[in-house]
């Protein structure tokens, strides 16, 4: 049997054409003009077939992009409602490291206004703080992936990009002097806007939310600065008694931490303090020098010293620094210059606590 193209489809000569079809007018169709069929010819451009594109088709893509729009605003309503304004107070009581700050000065986070705050639009750290339009260097309220809320101190200089802190050392103002057990360091102590230890499990659930670089910041005895870099940086979990990790080293420092010597290395060491002795000496590194750290034979620096604050190459025992700092961000490789386009990035920040 003979057959010919209509439409994309075969369809026998010998069968009905729809033109001979009995036709069911509605009601009060008498005397108007007949409705023409609601499609479009086109030519297949390179076998010649012509085609029927019913023109609903051409209006769905036509369409199309509201469509998704719409789906998009309906996305965007449905995180609206699962935010929540919870006090100061509220906020405050959540915190995991409330210990830290000094006297329960909730006047003293910069984002966490008065009238309270919504904990899904907290930043997850300063580098986000920064992003959403925050230049004031201070303390700020983050809320890390999957971890509680926690307040750390933002160096929001415009030139830095936004770091937050982990360490700040002050030789001889005596907050290193005291804490030398496992717990303290878990836990941090001192005060977030002077000398403190962030604490080993935040810096643990800061680190395992993306991919860190970190910064050694150090104050020799004539006051100049020196910074030693690592593009990469991760603390595991207790579990794996906080081991760091560490990538390449840039900067005017030198390298203290990954480089191997007599002494050791301090990339991939476990955390070792007085009651937990997890170093490669004979004897128990932390309880030798006073504090804790990512000792191993004993090591080439360290910085949570009362009196001596090391850096091989830069500082020793005769010319020891006068301070130091540790501060993270999230690695510029993969970062945009820009903020993620997420729900919360597109509402505006919270105003400074008046």
């Amino acid at each position: 049997m003979a057959t010919t193209y209509e439409g994309a489809f075969l369809e026998p000569r010998s069968r009905r054409s729809r033109a001979q079809e009995p036709r069911i007018e509605s009601p009060g169709a008498a005397g108007r003009e007949p409705r023409s069929r609601a499609s479009r010819t086109q030519r297949h451009p390179e076998f010649g077939i012509e085609t029927r594109v019913p023109e609903c088709a051409t209006m769905v893509l036509r369409w199309l992009p509201v469509l998704c729009s719409l789906a998009a605003m309906n996305l965007l309503a449905s995180e609206t409602k699962k935010l929540t304004l919870i006090s100061r107070q509220e906020l405050y009581d959540r915190l995991a490291n409330k210990h830290l700050l000094e006297g329960n000065r909730l006047e003293q986070l910069q984002n966490v206004p008065r009238g309270g705050v919504s904990p899904e639009l907290l930043a997850k750290d300063c580098r986000s703080a920064f992003l959403n339009g925050r230049r004031a260097s201070g303390l700020y309220a983050i809320q890390p992936k999957d971890s509680p809320p926690m307040a750390v101190y933002c160096d929001l200089r415009p030139d830095g990009g936004g770091w937050t802190l982990l360490q700040r050392n002050t030789r001889g103002n005596g907050v290193f002097s005291g804490p030398s057990a496992w717990s303290s360091y878990r836990s941090g102590f001192g005060n977030l806007t002077g000398d403190h230890w962030l604490g080993n499990e935040l810096i643990y659930l800061l680190t395992r939310q993306n991919s860190f670089a970190v910064r050694f910041l150090l104050v020799d005895a004539s006051g100049n600065e020196h910074r030693a870099d690592y593009h990469s940086f991760r603390v595991d979990s207790e579990a794996n008694g906080y081991a760091l990790r560490l990538g390449d080293y840039s900067g005017d420092a030198g390298d203290a931490m990954t480089v191997t010597n007599e002494t050791g290395t301090h990339d991939n060491m476990k955390f070792s303090t007085a009651d937990r002795d997890n170093d490669r000496f004979p004897k128990n590194c932390a309880e030798e020098h006073g504090g804790g750290w990512w000792f191993d034979n004993c090591g080439s620096n360290f910085l949570n010293s009362h009196s001596d604050i090391y850096w091989r190459g830069l500082c020793g025992r005769d010319n020891p620094c006068i301070a130091s700092s540790i501060m993270i961000q999230p690695g510029r490789k993969n970062c945009s210059t820009l903020p993620a386009p997420l729900p919360g990035d597109h509402y505006p920040i919270h105003t400074g606590s008046e």
